[in-house]
């Protein structure tokens, strides 16, 4: 954002003992305090580390005479954006003129900042002492208490060197009191010869400051500054070493938001919060998506939203558009429960609907008021969990199937075995279902007051309703379409409310005037299949966990998983990260909507799990198959040919399919080698079963009797001791700080690894044409097509055993 600055007589403050190059205290002298102490000072122009601890500012500042307001001789234009900073500073002394400009790039953390600079100049400058140099400078926060800022000047056409030091206090650890000194050393300049300034600022209310600074030649600064929250004016009274008035600074800043008393009385009346979930609710998104369209808000941000709002007292409403929402309906759960949340604090919540069905409803139904579009429709079937079985048609294309299945509820290769569910699956897949509509049935019914029994009966005999009959059923409040929100929302709130962005509020929950990093919780995600290098990302992700247990700054680590499983490889790497992190500082787990087999080994490990009534936890098993060339060659006129050593050498080649690239083996295992792969998947099976019952703290014997590939519901999933609590994202969060002994206000939330790649093709592309283009390294699996995740990871790994949910579960409860 741009800093328009307008700078002052370089004559006020330090006079240069280098007068070959000007030094720190002629290029800063419109500053009130060393650039490393407040705020935005200069935007990397004073030191180039602080555009990293700044923000984003827009600043215009002039200086006059004191005596006429136009009497304007120095400015400058300044900028700072994510770190980097640049700007022009305009300056004339005399009949001379100089304009000087920067580029600067730092980067640090909230503690730390590094940064270095370019400053060259134009026109009489050698005259006057500005000669194009590099600036350097660092910045250290390590408490709430002390600051310490360095900056290194070097000019590029003399010999000339300057190194300026920095400190800040704040003894009361807070922005109540600061007092703050500089000194900036030239070349061969004696320590009494040193110039330095030293002064104080005292905070009067938040956001209206006065201060003072003193410099080593006996001149004097005065200054007040007014903060208004995304804008703030300051200015400054300058008096020469011989006592007399010099002149004035003015000081005009518009960029982020900072934390201002005066800015909060001011405000007229209630606000309200509006949010469109616009399309798929994700966890992450692609680095450079919004290049391309509007990013809709990721499910972390959505949370956060939620629950700032519940606790601003300015907040009278939260309006939500559930419009062409996709979620799973463990993800409505939690953002249900964060509404709940929000209304328990007196914040009426307005929902709007074009149409929606089983989960999207399950969601808007505990609002205030639920408006839906005239012309929409609810249609609430119940839940059904079904799957396509694919035998028959691998028989029709001679593919033979031979299925390793040695555990009674391991069904994930089914699809490929059988023409219907085997009991074993049909039971547990009966269960989880029964226990889904009933969470939902019950929630409803209680958030309308409407009996359970008229619920069923709605469901069971309209199914599907107008908006007219959904209205009349009591199922909506009204029929309106968003754009009338606003006259919707005055009948729910009894004043006049205005519109407060979602952003903005996060600016304003999170504006902070104090110093040093607070203490972290690390949000770490480990969503899609459990592969090495796609899905998960085990490799990456396990190192990502291991860095987060060395990192002092995090407290504790919240790692959500929404996993179907895939490679017990890529299993037991993100396992052991979390059972070496959790040895170091609390690891809670929030398991999404799937945390089954895979899912649930990298789960195991950690202090506390966090599981959803409507999970899909557990899944403790093993399951492996052989899909091989049984006529298929034949039908088509492929055909291979293979020269081997080694008995079975040819048991991995066979045709491979154009285009695709899928290789189809030759033949079927032998009863030998059918007799091994079982060894080797019992095998695996016990490892599994090894370290849930280490993680768990219980023994094998009981893994064993609530295993055998059994899924369970969150619910159940705590009945059986695979669960701690059940709860969403944010109560992970909450039990991280806990144990950690922090509190909101001690502590801050980080995302780890909010973006999944540079790139999503899939996100404009056609359908179809997708599946051809996108990759499983740069997308999240359990958000892509869960047949096609699951059919690239029965290929790639055959004949390695697998523990894997089969991808229906991803949606049965859709």
């Amino acid at each position: 954002m741009l800093v328009l600055l307008f700078g002052v007589d370089g004559a006020f403050g330090q006079s240069s003992s280098r007068p070959d190059m000007a030094s720190y205290y002629e290029t800063t002298d419109f500053l009130g305090a060393p650039p490393s102490v407040f705020r935005e000072g200069l935007l990397g122009y004073g030191n180039p580390a602080l555009p990293t601890l700044a923000g984003n500012h827009f600043v215009a500042a002039w200086s006059t005479d004191g005596r006429e307001a136009a009497s304007v001789d120095d400015w400058g234009v300044f900028t700072s954006v994510g770190g980097m900073g640049a700007g022009v500073l305009r300056r004339k002394m005399g009949p001379l003129r100089t304009t000087g400009y920067h580029l600067s790039l730092s980067g640090g953390t909230g503690d730390a900042a590094f940064g270095i600079g370019y400053q060259g100049f134009a026109g009489d400058a050698t005259a006057i002492g500005r000669y194009n140099r590099i600036r350097v400078g660092t910045i250290a926060r390590p408490s709430p208490y002390v600051s310490f800022g360095l900056i290194g000047n070097v000019a590029l056409e003399t010999d000339d060197r300057e190194v300026v030091g920095e400190v800040g206090l704040r003894p009361l650890g807070t922005s109540r009191l600061t007092l703050f000194a500089d000194a900036a050393w030239g070349d061969g300049q004696a320590v009494d010869d040193v110039p330095w300034s030293a002064g104080a600022a005292v905070e009067i209310l938040p956001g209206l400051d006065v201060r003072g600074r003193y410099f080593e030649n006996d001149a004097v600064s005065l200054g007040l500054r007014l903060e208004l929250g995304r804008g703030g004016l300051d200015s400054q009274s300058r008096i020469a070493p011989d006592g007399d008035y010099d002149g004035q600074v003015y000081r005009v800043r518009v960029g982020a938001y900072e934390p201002s008393a005066i800015a909060e009385s001011v405000r007229d009346g209630k606000e309200h919060v509006t949010l469109s979930t616009d399309g798929s609710v994700r966890y992450q998104e692609t680095r450079f998506g919004s290049l391309f369209m509007e990013d809709a808000p990721r499910f972390y941000e959505i949370l956060r939203t939620l629950e700032q709002a519940g606790q601003n007292e300015r907040i009278a409403a939260l309006a939500l558009n559930l419009s062409d929402l996709q979620i799973s309906p463990e993800l409505a759960w939690e953002l249900r429960s964060a509404m709940e949340a929000v209304q328990r604090n007196g914040v009426k919540v307005v929902v709007h609907l074009e149409s929606g069905g089983m989960t999207a409803y399950h969601l808007a139904s505990v609002a205030d008021v639920v408006a839906l579009d005239p012309q929409g429709l609810l249609t609430l079937p119940g839940y059904a969990s079904s799957r396509t079985f694919v035998k028959g048609t691998l028989d029709k294309l001679g593919l033979g199937v031979q299925a390793w299945r040695f555990f009674e509820y391991k069904s994930a290769f089914e699809r490929f075995s059988r023409a219907d569910f085997s009991s074993a699956d049909s039971l547990q897949r009966k269960q989880y279902v029964d226990d889904q509509y009933e969470l939902v049935r019950d929630a409803v019914a209680e958030a309308r007051s409407i009996d359970t029994d008229t619920l069923d009966r709605i469901i069971d005999q309209k199914t599907i309703l107008t908006a007219q009959e959904a209205r009349q059923a009591g199922l909506v409040d009204t029929l309106a379409r968003w754009h009338d929100r606003e006259e919707v929302l005055r009948n729910v709130t009894p004043d006049e409310t205005s519109a407060l962005d979602a952003d903005v509020l996060d600016q304003i929950t999170t504006a902070t005037r104090d110093w040093g990093a607070k203490p972290e919780v690390a949000i770490v995600y480990g969503i899609g299949a459990t592969q090495v290098e796609g899905g998960m990302g085990s490799r990456k992700l396990s190192k990502q966990i291991r860095e987060l247990a060395e990192d002092d700054d995090v407290a504790a680590v919240v790692f959500r998983v929404d996993s179907p499983g895939g490679s017990p490889v890529a299993a037991a790497q993100v396992g052991d990260a979390i059972k070496m992190c959790a040895e170091k500082k609390p690891v809670i787990v929030s398991q999404g909507q799937l945390a089954g087999s895979g899912g649930y080994w990298v789960s195991t490990h950690a202090d506390t799990i966090v599981a959803g009534p409507n999970t899909v936890t557990g899944s403790i098993g093993v399951i492996g198959g052989w899909i091989y060339d049984d006529g298929f060659s034949d039908k088509t006129g492929l055909s291979s040919d293979v020269v081997q050593r080694g008995e079975r050498a040819d048991l991995f080649k066979g045709i491979r399919l154009p285009l695709l690239g899928i290789p189809i083996p030759t033949r079927q295992l032998t009863d030998e080698e059918l007799a091994r792969i079982e060894t080797v998947i019992r095998k695996e099976y016990d490892q599994f079963v090894a370290a849930v019952a280490d993680g768990r703290d219980t023994t094998s014997a009981h893994i064993r009797e609530i295993g055998e590939g059994r899924i369970y519901s969150g619910l159940d999933g705590k009945e059986v001791g695979l669960v701690d609590e059940i709860g969403g994202l944010s109560t992970a969060i909450n039990l991280a700080r806990t144990a950690a002994g922090l509190t909101p206000a001690e502590s801050t939330v980080r995302e780890v690894n909010p973006y999944s790649g540079a790139f999503s093709f899939g996100r404009i592309l056609p359908g179809g044409l997708e599946t051809f283009f996108t990759t499983p390294k740069n997308e999240q699996a359990v958000q892509d097509d869960p047949e096609v995740t699951f059919l690239r990871l029965m290929l790639k790994h055959q004949p390695s055993p697998l523990v894997l949910l089969p991808p229906t579960y991803s949606r049965m409860a859709e």
